[in-house]
C-alpha cells in the first residue's frame, strides 16, 4: 500500500490512516497528504522534520539492547546505506585527506605533526557524525533518505555541542590511556554514547555525560565485546588499505584509499547509534524513558 508523509514531522503513514503515526496530526487537513518532496526539512518552517521527537515511538527492528542485535543493526544499516554514508564522508574527509597527502605526509612525523593529524581527523568526525545520525535517523522514521544537504544544514546546528564533548571526551580517555590502559578502556565504554546522546538529546555538556554514563552502566562488558568485533570487521578494509597506501605513488589513489577507510570507520558512529537506540528501549528498574529533543 502507498505511503503517506506528514508535512508536520515526515513520518511515513498509510493511505486512509485518519492521524498521523509520528505526532498525532490529524492527516485529513493537511493538503493532498503530502508527498516526500513536501517534507524536505527547510530552514525557517516551524514545523521542520526533527529526528527522534518521539522517543517513546517504535522504530522498526529496534528492540532492547543485546551485543548481537546492535552488531546486527550496525552491519545491515551500514551496508543498505553506503551510497548515503559514502556521500556525506566525502564530501568531509576527501580535502581533508588531499590535504594530508600532499603537506603533512612530507612532513617528520614527530608528535606535533601527528597531533595536528589527529585534531583535523577529530575535526571531521565532528562534522560528519550530526550528517550520518540525522540521515539514518530519517531514513529509520520516515523511510525517506534526505540529502547531503539537508543532513549537513541540519548537523551543522549540532557542532557546538557535539565538539565540546568531544574534546572533553577525548581529553579524559587520553588521560585515562597515559595512566594506564585499563582506566582509559573504562572511560571510554562509559562514554560510549556521548556523540548520539549529544546530538539527539536536550541538555548541558554535563548531562551528555551523566546521560552516557546512566545508560552504558551495567552494559559495559557488552558494549566491549562490540567494539571488538566491529573493529575486528573494519580491519578488512583498513590493513589492506594502508599497505596499498605504504607501496603506492599515486596521489588520487593514495587519497582514495584514505577515504575508503575513513568511510569504513564510520561504522563505529552506527554502531554509537544503535546502540543507544537500543539502550534507550532497555528496560531498567526504577527508570523512565529519557527527555529527548531536538
Amino acid at each position: 500500500m502507498p505511503n503517506t508523509y506528514c508535512v508536520q514531522c515526515g513520518a511515513v503513514n498509510q493511505i486512509g490512516d485518519n492521524d498521523c503515526v509520528g505526532c498525532g496530526s490529524y492527516l485529513a487537513t493537511q493538503p493532498a497528504f503530502a508527498t516526500s518532496a513536501s517534507s524536505e526539512w527547510t530552514a525557517g518552517d516551524p514545523h521542520e522534520w526533527q529526528p527522534l521527537s518521539d522517543p517513546n515511538r517504535p522504530l522498526p527492528d529496534i528492540k532492547s539492547f543485546t551485543v548481537g542485535h546492535v552488531l546486527s543493526l550496525t552491519l545491515r544499516f551500514f551496508t543498505i546505506h553506503l551510497w548515503l554514508i559514502v556521500r556525506i564522508v566525502f564530501v568531509v574527509v576527501a580535502p581533508f585527506e588531499f590535504f594530508k597527502v600532499m603537506t603533512l605526509a612530507h612532513l617528520q612525523q614527530d608528535w606535533w605533526t601527528i597531533s595536528i593529524t589527529w585534531v583535523l581527523g577529530g575535526m571531521c568526525n565532528v562534522l560528519i557524525a550530526p550528517a550520518l545520525v540525522y540521515a539514518l535517523m530519517k531514513v529509520l522514521e520516515t523511510g525517506d533518505a534526505p540529502g547531503v544537504n539537508e543532513s549537513f544544514r541540519w548537523g551543522l546546528t549540532k557542532i557546538g555541542r557535539l565538539a565540546v564533548c568531544a574534546a572533553l571526551s577525548g581529553a579524559v580517555q587520553l588521560l585515562g590511556y597515559a595512566l594506564c590502559v585499563i582506566p582509559g578502556i573504562i572511560v571510554g565504554l562509559t562514554l560510549a554514547l556521548v556523540y548520539p546522546v549529544a546530538i539527539l538529546e536536550r541538555g548541558s555538556v554535563s548531562e551528555v555525560f551523566t546521560s552516557s554514563n546512566e545508560l552504558t552502566r551495567g552494559y559495559r562488558w557488552e558494549i566491549f565485546g562490540a567494539y571488538l568485533v566491529l573493529g575486528l570487521v573494519s580491519l578488512i578494509v583498513s590493513v589492506p588499505a594502508s599497505f596499498l597506501s605504504n607501496n603506492l605513488d599515486s596521489v588520487p589513489l593514495v587519497v582514495l584509499l584514505a577515504v575508503a577507510t575513513d568511510i569504513a570507520n564510520q561504522m563505529f558512529t552506527v554502531l554509537s547509534l544503535m546502540m543507544y537506540l537500543t539502550l534507550i528501549r532497555t528496560p531498567r528498574p526504577g527508570t523512565s524513558m529519557l527527555n529527548l529533543t531536538n
